[in-house]
């Protein structure tokens, strides 16, 4: 296994600067480093209790000096973790299996060979399409996959990765291992490897265990068009996904009806006509402004690449916006608030006739 120093080394090299984070009975010290060597040093005066984290991604010095110089003019001595803002590139595809167990709980042996498993596999199938190997690590209660890499921080990157957590969690979560898809916010904290997870009472079943990592002896970067390639994997499966009848629908999701088959919907001219269209992206992705953007709390960019379409690829058109507001809302939301969808298909729906 990879030591601490060495994983350390590895994410300064890639990152700059590090948050060490230390999570006792909800408590929190934080420091940011630009030394492997301090920060180890500092880690292990800590290490008696609680739970250390670090962040994984670039950070942003001067970012960070007006983010504490701001907050501390509204709070006096309020501790605070590096913002999502202060990231400036993303330096690490982080995926994390997780078992399912009670709350509070440390894994059984059996719960975390189950996330091992599910790890390992998704790292074997990447390596089939051309991936570079990820180091994986044991997180004390799970498995994590840190893929380097080097992408920006930006709407587009947001939108990809959300586009890739949410299909790898509907391809391997169930109810004996979790993908966590919320991993993948750029100030997202991760395991200091070698540290011990203390999570619920420490027992023969449910023991407390030092994390590890094991890093590849040539470490290589996943390529932007490698990342951009499985989310659009993800976005055509989730299209394609779509279903054709309008008694289908899942559960809590708007009710959709009319005369259209909505697999035939020109949904490029339907954005088009509501002055929403931005442009085309790539392949059957396009950009477009958020039908919600009066709810965002940010302006959106001017490509429109965090709010974005996917003409049909044989089933439903997709929508995707990666702003918070609209987490879950899909092309039925759409459909449900423009209401005017019908006139955009190409062809009449048909009900399937009724059985006897």
């Amino acid at each position: 296994m990879s030591t601490t120093l060495e994983y350390l080394s590895w994410l300064i090299r890639d990152a700059g600067l590090i948050e060490l984070c230390q999570m006792d009975h909800g408590k929190l010290d934080i420091g940011w480093y630009d030394s492997a060597d301090n920060l180890l040093h500092d880690a292990r005066t800590m290490a008696g209790s609680g739970n250390l984290f670090t962040t994984i991604n670039r950070i942003d010095l001067n970012a960070i000096k007006a983010h504490l110089e701001a907050e501390r003019r509204v709070v006096l001595n309020k501790v605070c973790r590096t913002p999502d803002a202060a990231v400036t590139r993303y330096c690490r595809l982080f995926f994390d299996f997780d078992p399912k167990r009670p709350t509070d709980t440390s894994s059984t042996a059996a719960e975390l060979a189950e996330a091992e498993a599910r790890a390992r596999g998704l790292a074997r199938r990447l390596a089939a399409v051309g991936w570079p190997a990820p180091a994986i690590g044991m997180s004390g209660n799970g498995y994590h996959l840190q893929f380097r890499t080097a992408l920006p921080n930006t709407p587009e990157v947001k939108a990809q990765l959300a586009a890739i957590c949410q299909g790898l969690h509907l391809e391997f979560s169930d109810d004996v291992v979790q993908f966590d898809r919320s991993v993948r916010n750029p100030a997202r904290l991760c395991a200091l490897y070698g540290s011990v997870k203390r999570k619920g009472p420490n027992t023969p079943e449910r023991p407390h265990r030092k994390s590890w990592i094991n890093i590849p002896q040539d470490w290589q970067q996943v390529h932007p068009r490698q990342v951009a390639a499985l989310a659009d994997h993800f976005a055509r499966q989730s299209a394609a996904a779509m279903p054709t009848t309008r008694d289908r629908s899942p559960v809590g999701a708007p009710a959709v009806s009319g005369r259209g088959d909505f697999s035939t919907l020109d949904v490029v001219a339907w954005f088009a006509a509501h002055g929403t269209h931005v442009g085309a992206l790539s392949g059957i992705k396009h950009g477009v402004k958020c039908p919600w953007s009066s709810e965002h709390t940010s302006a959106s960019p001017r490509t429109g690449s965090d709010s974005i379409i996917y003409e049909s690829d044989g089933g439903w058109p997709g929508f995707h916006c990666s702003h918070s507001h609209c987490t879950g809302r899909t092309i039925r939301d759409v459909m449900a608030l423009w209401g005017d969808a019908d006139a955009y298909c190409s062809g009449e729906f048909i009900r399937e006739a009724a059985h006897a």
